[in-house]
């Protein structure tokens, strides 16, 4: 029988939200400070490299790395999560084995990485690559350990911590990647940077949960059998995710250096045109990446959420969770990426010389592939949150193949000039609409949700409408590019008014979680 002072499931149910919410805005504003410190190494980086060659050398070393760094963090990260989540009590011992297997894998995969840096660059005909791997080699073992302690900070739900040492790393990589960059020794400077603010940062971590790792409690360490069976599909989910977000850079790589082998040049000219055209590309990158980066803080909330939804039994809390944050999801990144689209050449202005706005038609293409990238990732963490990975990891991996036959595909095809980034732009955003399908059919079939098709169809007439007006508004110099950006996402707002998407109670909603009531 119910007691009067138990809280009513409404208000439960409200205060769970409220939570959530403050989680989603608290980790969504590390995001945005690690778009911005990210934009200041974008902004800089290029200039002190001196030419976008050193630029798309530094961009291909990274890439690869970034890889094998997103498997370790990704996959920990969850697992750690969803193992505290689910038996609070035991997090210190939990963490501590997070650890040890974080320092066995991070040392095997860093050490691997270092010793196989020659055969690599070889493969991407570039020798001077084989510096820059094994400096990034560092990075992968920093990145292995911090990732343990973010899950558990995760699973406990200490969002705001977790969104503080997010920040603490944003500003940590932004220092060293440029006062690495200015030692004159060009993109290799950069690399050792990076991995000396994630030697910091990692240690910094460890101090920050110093007391949780040396609580005692009476809890038994999960069994490895059981720890393993959870991060095998994830680790293979995250190898595939990461290549199809990667790999078209490495691809660019190869095939236009071996384009312009078979033209007759020398195998250093190949390079340099091979790393300039990826440096074109990855400045393009650069902006296609911010939808997908503002909003990859929703799976950091809803993953623990879904697992607990289902780990009771509550279909109808997990079927909200999911219509909720898939259709917050997709009005969020359109109305980024449709302004961005619109105004590429003016994008592209504000950050880089003119020399880069060679990368403008290719940026068009690919943010629109990362917003359907974005939303595969939050629907495949659904399936993982479910105890799924292994289906999402089996629908990243149909995507990878599709990126990789496709961009290898229309690069030879458009040859070794400017077309290249059009080409590798439009196979990567092939590959990740797939991706996107089949994953959104998968959390559809599982959960009887996904978002609602009147949200589709409303917010792309109104990304039509973002998109229009940041085209058509002047943006041949900087200043007029962000006033080109914001009315595009003006335009965007009022035809969701318009169209009645965004209502009354969104506003309320917002409103209540901002104030943290």
């Amino acid at each position: 029988m119910a007691r009067a002072s138990d809280p009513a499931p409404e208000a439960s149910d409200d205060g769970e939200t409220r939570r959530a919410g403050r989680g989603l805005f608290a980790i969504a504003g590390a995001k945005i400070y690690f778009i911005i410190t990210a934009y200041a190494i974008q902004l800089a980086l290029p200039r002190i490299l001196g030419s976008p060659e050193a630029f798309g050398l530094y961009a291909a070393a990274l890439s690869a790395v970034s890889m094998l760094n997103m498997i370790l963090i990704a996959a920990t990260i969850q697992s750690v999560s969803k193992f505290v989540s689910e038996d609070e009590e035991a997090s210190p011992a939990l963490l501590r084995q997070g650890l040890r297997i974080q320092l066995g894998l991070g040392g095997l995969l860093a050490g691997a990485l270092f010793l196989t840096a020659p055969p690599l660059a070889a493969f991407l005909r570039d020798d001077a690559l084989v510096p820059l791997l094994r400096a990034a080699s560092v990075v992968v073992f920093a990145y292995a350990l911090y990732a343990a302690v973010v899950g558990s900070l995760n699973g406990r739900r200490l969002f705001g911590l977790q969104a503080r040492l997010d920040m603490g790393f944003s500003t940590l990589r932004t220092m060293g990647i440029l006062g690495g960059a200015t030692l004159g020794i060009g993109a290799l400077g950069a690399m050792a940077g990076f991995a000396t603010a994630a030697m910091c940062i990692m240690l910094a971590s460890l101090v920050v949960v110093g007391r949780e790792l040396v609580r005692k409690t009476d809890a038994e360490p999960l069994p490895l059998k059981r720890w393993f069976a959870f991060m095998a599909p994830i680790w293979t989910y995250q190898a595939f995710l990461n290549g199809c977000l990667q790999i078209d850079v490495q691809v660019m790589k190869k095939v236009v250096a071996e384009l312009a082998l078979g033209a007759g040049s020398t195998a250093a000219e190949a390079a340099t045109a091979a790393s300039t055209q990826v440096g074109f590309y990855r400045a393009a990158q650069t902006f296609a990446f911010v939808p997908y980066q503002l909003i990859l803080a929703m799976t950091f909330i809803i993953f623990p959420m879904i697992s607990r939804a289902t780990a009771a039994g509550d279909a109808e809390a997990a079927q909200r969770t999911i219509r909720g944050s898939m259709r917050f999801s997709l009005l969020l990144l359109l109305s980024v990426a449709a302004p961005v689209a619109g105004a590429a050449d003016g994008v592209m202005r504000v950050a880089y010389p003119e020399e880069y706005l060679a990368g403008a038609p290719a940026l068009g293409v690919l943010v629109f592939g990362l917003v359907a990238f974005a939303l595969f990732v939050i629907a495949a963490t659904v399936l993982s949150s479910a105890g799924r990975p292994g289906l999402a990891a089996a629908i990243a991996a149909i995507a990878l193949v599709v990126v990789v036959v496709a961009n290898w595909l229309f690069i030879n095809e458009a040859g070794a000039g400017g077309a290249v980034l059009v080409a590798a732009a439009s196979a990567t955003t092939l590959g990740t609409t797939i991706a996107c399908l089949l994953a959104g059919g998968a959390v559809f079939i599982s959960f009887k949700a996904f978002i609602p098709m009147a949200t589709i169809v409303r917010g792309l007439l109104a990304g039509a409408a973002g998109f229009a007006v940041a085209h058509f508004v002047p943006h041949e110099s900087r200043l007029m590019a962000l006033v080109a950006l914001a009315a595009g996402f003006v335009a965007f707002g009022l035809a969701l008014v318009v169209l009645r998407e965004v209502r009354g109670e969104d506003l309320r909603t917002a409103r209540s979680i901002l104030l943290n009531r």
